[in-house]
């Protein structure tokens, strides 16, 4: 299911599908769709299971799993060029559904950028967290990257209902092992923080090693949530992106 877009009427020039990071949903991308400036490019939050509207949907723990869901909703609409973005978790996700499409002879995205995260498979062997009581986990989620809404922390019964949903998408970083093949074919660009401690500014560039396109790293200011207040400049990136 994929909130806020209509795909009727007149196709527009590019899409931008973007997953939002562990214990997220498409409403963290939601102001790139109702705020900034006028674009041709069509803003598309995806909302994976065991949130916000499909809250009753089982939860997926597998990066493979959560791509899959993607690829069944969105296959109507990939006829049209589109870009994928991921921040976090959802750049793992994204990677994952560029990667599918390679493999299946499907189009291609015109770009993926990848957001506050190292290359694949490089926080799953540092990410030890699944076996952590709920106090501990919560405490060094936010130790890492911050994010969990003062809110929830503050509510024991908001908490209690959001940490399935974030214990089954860090369990999603923990067990990704992707395998070596095959290469992504499109531009890839890594997106980091400068203050965002959990991703090393150096590390992002070993995403180069998973395209055979070109890659760039763009520094921004701020943590691991920063790319969310950048939708300016995600878009004047696409917009030097030639659709065909």
């Amino acid at each position: 299911m994929l909130p806020w877009l209509d795909a009727g009427g007149q196709p527009p020039a590019l899409r931008l599908f973007c997953f939002a990071h562990a214990g997220g949903g498409a409403a963290a991308f939601r102001p790139w769709v109702t705020g900034g400036r006028r674009t041709p490019v069509q803003v598309c939050p995806v909302r994976a299971p065991g949130r916000e509207s499909r809250w009753d949907e089982p939860r997926l723990d597998r990066v493979a799993d959560l791509a899959e869901d993607f690829l069944r909703a969105a296959a109507p609409l990939l006829s049209t060029p589109f870009a994928l973005l991921g921040n976090s978790l959802g750049s793992l996700v994204a990677f994952e559904v560029a990667r599918r499409l390679a493999d299946r002879g499907l189009p291609a995205p015109v770009h993926l950028l990848v957001g506050a995260s190292p290359p694949p498979g490089v926080e799953a062997r540092r990410l030890r967290l699944s076996g952590l009581s709920d106090a501990e986990f919560t405490d060094e989620l936010q130790r890492r990257y911050g994010g969990i809404p003062d809110v929830i922390r503050d509510d024991p019964d908001l908490l209690r209902e959001y940490l399935p949903t974030l214990r089954s998408d860090v369990a999603a970083v923990e067990g990704y092992r992707p395998a070596p093949e095959p290469l992504l074919g499109c531009p890839v660009t890594a997106l980091v923080g400068v203050d965002d401690a959990s991703v090393p500014v150096d590390e992002v560039a070993g995403w180069r090693e998973w395209t055979s396109g070109p890659f760039t790293r763009q520094l921004l200011p701020g943590g691991h949530f920063t790319v969310l207040d950048h939708r300016d400049l995600v878009l004047d990136l696409l917009g030097s992106v030639r659709v065909h």
